[in-house]
C-alpha cells in the first residue's frame, strides 16, 4: 500500500459517509417485529446515523486539512463532508421525528 496517510483518513471519511446513508436508508424502527428485534435495531437505526457521520466528518476535516500540504484527495474529503454533513441532518431530522411521533 503506497497511500499516504491524508488519503487514508480522506477515505476512511468517504466509507464512513456512505456507510451512514446506507443506515439511513437500509433501517426503519417500524421494521422490528419482536421485543428481540426491537432491542437488536433501535441502537442501530436510532444511534447509526447520528454516530457514523461525526466519525466521517471529522476525518474528512482531517483529510482536507493534509490536502493542502499537497496530498491527493481534495475531491473525495470534500464530497465525504457533504454526505457527511447531510447525513447528520437527515439523522437528527429522523430523531426528532422518532421523537416526537412517540
Amino acid at each position: 500500500m503506497d497511500e499516504k496517510p491524508s488519503t487514508r483518513a480522506v477515505t476512511t471519511a468517504l466509507v464512513l459517509s456512505i456507510l451512514s446513508w446506507l443506515l439511513i436508508v437500509g433501517t426503519h424502527p417500524s421494521r422490528s417485529r419482536s421485543f428481540g428485534d426491537a432491542v437488536y435495531w433501535e441502537p442501530v437505526t436510532v444511534l447509526g446515523p447520528l454516530v457514523l457521520p461525526l466519525f466521517g466528518i471529522a476525518s474528512g476535516h482531517v483529510g482536507l486539512h493534509r490536502t493542502r500540504t499537497g496530498a491527493k484527495g481534495r475531491g473525495r474529503a470534500a464530497t465525504a463532508l457533504v454526505l457527511g454533513y447531510l447525513s447528520l441532518a437527515f439523522g437528527v431530522a429522523r430523531l426528532v421525528g422518532i421523537a416526537t411521533a412517540h
